[in-house]
């Protein structure tokens, strides 16, 4: 019984949470929020600089997605899939959508092991800090509450991580070309001939894009 008051409770401060942040959902999984970024200017790998009053998109996950989730050895498989999905989806909405035509890059935070540098994510461990404790407090509490089974498998190795995607690096890695069928048979051909043919100067290397 206290279960499900605890259940209700935690879905609707979810639901008020998000009205408030004006949380827009694109998917099943991914939603965003737009905001101003107040800190440093930053500069990353892929040449682009994050300034003070940049618009960013805040990437959330939503708790009815992995609420469908039976088997958890099967999920790290599912939400990679679900994931590069929609963000192929976002990286052709950004190019149409007014509303994000000035969205700079993408930002949130994780509290699992972090994975996506191959793919153009910045990953950094966020400081120990009273406002990451809280934030970690209220994970825990989530996992707890709307996923039990995860929460005792996962709760010793819950770490707070911040991750980028710039824009430029969105349309890169997940755009709908690079998504193809055409693009994949297409850099799986280069990929082979890269390995297979060794240039000499009476036979010049072919490069594919």
């Amino acid at each position: 019984m206290i279960n499900k008051i605890i259940y209700r409770v935690m879905c609707a401060y979810d639901s008020l949470w998000r009205r408030v942040h004006r949380v827009e959902k694109i998917d099943e999984l991914i939603s965003i929020s737009l905001e101003k970024y107040s800190g440093e200017r930053r500069d990353l790998p892929d040449g682009s600089s994050i300034l003070p009053g940049d618009c960013l998109a805040i990437l959330h996950f939503n708790r009815e997605c992995f609420a469908k989730i039976q088997n958890p050895a099967r999920s790290a498989l599912r939400f990679r899939r679900l994931l590069v999905a929609s963000l192929v989806s976002l990286s052709a909405r950004m190019k149409t959508d007014e509303r994000l035509r000035n969205v700079k890059a993408l930002y949130g935070v994780t509290w699992f092991p972090p994975h996506g540098e191959k793919v153009g994510f910045i990953i950094e461990r966020l400081p120990d800090s009273f406002r990451n404790r809280m934030r970690q407090f209220y994970f825990r509490l989530l996992l707890k509450v709307f996923f039990p089974a995860l929460a005792a498998r996962e709760n010793n190795r819950l770490q707070p991580h911040a991750f980028w995607l710039t824009r430029q690096s969105l349309y890169q890695y997940f755009s709908e070309e690079s998504h193809s069928d055409e693009f994949r048979i297409r850099k799986a051909r280069a990929a082979s001939l890269q390995t297979t043919d060794t240039p000499t100067k009476s036979t010049p290397a072919t490069g594919y894009s």
